[in-house]
């Protein structure tokens, strides 16, 4: 790729035929209506009640079950709002859908920081990026989880990530908050991250990341199993303490991509205790699932990956396909900026990562990256398809809209080297896409939520992933809006 441009065919703005205009929100009132902050305002410290949305178009069959979305929600008490966006409670969102309707309900996870913190009715322990005056101690690595990233549907379960501490177990029918998960006596409070990968087996890999433990820190690989739990604990004595947020897998390798965003004890909040060095190179970890002591590191030119699609084997080489940004200044700047509402309706060079593929050779032990031209975070894929052929699919922005964050839904062609982008309609903000498939043949449905900031109403998307350009199959919108958050999972019917 090499930063070649890729064809690429874009959609107009979001057919006027699907928007019913409706009456904007009474918990916006507060805020000024047209501008983007909306997304990051915070949501009312109380579970929200059911709400029917107003669908237009065609929902398909296949898209039946809950959709459910995870992410950064109670930001402000008694007069203080946090600094950073990792630091809001978590509240998981559901989007029933059947029979042409969507209902909304959503609740905070009850984790022990957001109950103890209810009871006061301030905060009471500092936030990743925000440091909080209290004479409270911090226990434990749970003492300040808020159980906000994502979310995977476990066994019965759902279990709420964060990456600092343990998984929150929580009903899917009733969201209620069940405790938290602990996989084994030893591994209590350890670092579990939100971002587990899980094989068609029903084996879990994951890992917990301590870039303050040791040295340079250690990094703790995890395989679950969903019959038997916690098979294998594989600690990793790392060369330097390098944030990660999540990886990847192949059929027979798990890959980590550590940046040179180093850990530095004494700062006061965990986000401040990161700085980008530039010099340095990046570092890759290869592991063998069927050995977790064999282990691999490659070097690559400095960069920053929060988010991974997928990866394969070819020959000698393992291919991975990965989010990529030039620095750290994605966690460093932009998610303060954020908080801040600032600056004005522009989207920041630095905000912005490119879809790459990196190649590692496990003979030569080395790295190569081939970067694109095309921008895209929040990555998913079909399972189904063959790997090296396949798309990924993602949230984009067209250089177009008046978003201050992502306006567009992106599919990456690669085995064609291809790009193609459905934009919305300006003042949406657009998140993750998910998967879900087509009952018979290829192909599949992409799942979707957004904020329309203007009307302050957060509604869902159906696209068809193998025809972008031709807009929504259908969509949702409800009287209210929720703040952004990050990732989710869409729960078919059995």
């Amino acid at each position: 790729m090499n930063r070649r441009g890729f064809l690429q065919a874009t959609s107009g703005a979001l057919a006027g035929s699907l928007i019913s205009p409706l009456s904007a929100a009474s918990n916006a009132d507060s805020v000024e209506q047209s501008h983007w902050s909306l997304g990051w305002q915070s949501a009312l410290p109380q579970p929200l009640e059911p709400l029917r949305l107003d669908v237009s178009g065609k929902l398909p069959a296949e898209v039946t079950g809950s959709l459910y979305r995870n992410g950064p929600a109670l930001t402000e008490r008694a007069g203080i709002r946090y600094r950073h966006w990792f630091d809001g409670d978590g509240m998981i969102q559901r989007f029933r859908i059947e029979d042409q309707t969507i209902v909304h309900d959503a609740q905070y996870v009850q984790t022990e920081k957001f109950t103890r913190e209810q009871r006061t009715r301030r905060f009471l322990l500092p936030g990743a990026g925000t440091d909080i005056e209290s004479d409270v101690p911090s226990g434990n690595n749970d003492s300040g989880n808020v159980a906000n990233i994502a979310l995977l549907p476990w066994n019965s379960e759902l279990l709420a990530l964060w990456e600092g501490g343990s998984a929150y177990r929580v009903d899917p029918d009733t969201l209620e908050t069940l405790g938290r998960k602990d996989w084994r006596d030893d591994l209590k409070h350890m670092p579990f991250s939100a971002h587990p990968m899980v094989e068609p087996d029903g084996t879990m890999w994951n890992f917990g990341s301590a870039p303050y433990a040791g040295r340079n820190g250690k990094l703790f690989v995890y395989r679950v199993s969903s019959e038997s739990g916690m098979q294998a604990v594989q600690p990793v004595d790392l060369p330097m303490s390098g944030y990660i947020h999540s990886f990847t897998m192949s059929e027979r390798y798990l890959v980590f991509y550590f940046g040179p965003h180093l850990f530095t004890p004494g700062a006061t909040t965990f986000v401040d205790s990161f700085e980008w060095s530039g010099d340095e190179s990046s570092k890759i970890l290869l592991i063998d699932k069927n050995d977790l002591s064999a282990q691999q590191w490659f070097e690559e030119p400095p960069g920053c990956v929060f988010h991974c699609a997928n990866a394969y084997e070819q020959g000698d080489e393992v291919i991975a396909r990965l989010c990529l940004y030039d620095n750290a200044d994605i966690m460093q700047r932009a998610m303060f900026e954020l908080m801040r509402a600032e600056p004005s309706n522009t989207y920041p060079d630095y905000a912005r990562a490119a879809f790459a593929e990196l190649r590692l050779n496990r003979t030569t032990g080395t790295a190569t990256v081939d970067t694109s031209d095309v921008l895209m975070e929040f990555p998913s894929v079909d399972p189904r398809a063959a790997i090296e052929a396949g798309s990924v699919f993602g949230v984009g922005h067209s250089d177009t809209g008046s978003a201050r964050y992502s306006d567009s839904v992106v599919r990456m062609d690669v085995r064609n080297e291809e790009t193609t982008r459905y934009v919305f309609d300006a003042h949406h903000i657009v998140e993750e896409p998910l998967w879900v498939a087509k009952s018979a043949g290829q192909g599949g449905w992409l799942v979707g939520t957004f904020l329309d900031y203007r009307r302050a109403q957060t509604g869902v998307y159906v696209l068809d992933a193998e025809n972008l350009t031709a807009g929504p199959i259908a969509m949702g919108r409800m009287s209210r809006h929720v703040p952004l958050g990050f990732h989710g999972c869409f729960v078919g019917v059995a």
